[in-house]
């Protein structure tokens, strides 16, 4: 198989060549159909042992959660247009809906990105170089992504999709932040720029300077997941994320 050899050998020779742990390397063929898409990845936090996560993206359903056999996980219906956080040991499903709020930054936010020419060598993947970008907002370094212009553009869509939704939903609240919280970077990636990196091409890495970040492990396309994974417990108590704001939601002990 050329193409899983050849993206084996990028994703580690990126990982070693940007000096990031080194994961498992990208082992499936890069080329995106119709039907899902299965990826598998691995998230990094400051003080927590990196640990797995996997992607489910179907023309309807975007799907986060932690493996195989997953009780607890995050549902986007995305013709809805509403993402559904599942809690297993609460028996509770908080719905997150898209929201039309415009709101502007307390601040200007100047937005740059800077194309770090430092890869090299690094093999082509579906005739595209894998490319590393900085993002900044206001001066201020706020993560890197190493991504592949052309790489599985449905599931970019689909990120996309997500991020922007919960971008809606974070300028619900963002007026009631104090402003000495106010943070050029949060501000960007959570609320008014969110997922701008995506215009770049799929991200196979990205992190940031507070520890966080994902790397991509391997992926499949034509996957058939089972349909009862984007169904939700129709015996959990079911409330909205501002129904939670307000107050209106008894958690259980």
């Amino acid at each position: 198989m050329k193409y899983q050899t050849t993206i084996g050998v990028t994703l580690a020779f990126l990982l070693a060549g940007c000096n990031q742990q080194q994961e498992p390397a990208v082992e499936q063929k890069p080329v995106e159909q119709s039907g899902a898409t299965l990826l598998n990845f691995v998230e990094h936090e400051r003080g927590v042992e990196p640990y797995p996560t996997r992607l489910i993206v179907t023309d309807n359903f975007l799907r986060f959660d932690d493996g195989e056999g997953s009780v607890d996980f995050v549902l986007m219906d995305r013709g809805k247009n509403v993402i559904y956080s599942v809690t297993s040991e609460e028996e509770t499903v908080m719905a997150v809906h898209k929201k039309q709020i415009q709101i502007q930054p307390p601040f200007e936010l100047e937005l740059t990105h800077k194309l770090l020419d430092d890869l090299g060598e690094a093999p082509d993947i579906e005739g595209a170089q894998p490319q590393h970008y900085q993002f900044s907002a206001n001066g201020e370094k706020c993560y890197e992504v190493i991504a592949v212009q052309g790489l599985l553009p449905r599931v970019v869509t689909a990120l996309q999709e997500f991020t922007d939704l919960l971008a809606s939903d974070s300028k619900v609240t963002f007026n009631s932040l104090p402003a000495d919280l106010h943070d050029a970077c949060d501000m960007s990636m959570n609320t008014f720029a969110a997922g701008r990196h995506l215009a770049f091409g799929f991200p196979i890495q990205e992190w940031s300077d507070n520890g966080s970040g994902r790397a991509l492990v391997d992926f499949q396309v034509q996957y058939q997941p089972d349909e009862a994974l984007f169904v939700l417990p129709v015996d959990y108590h079911q409330y909205t994320v501002q129904e939670f704001r307000e107050g209106k939601v008894i958690r259980s002990e």
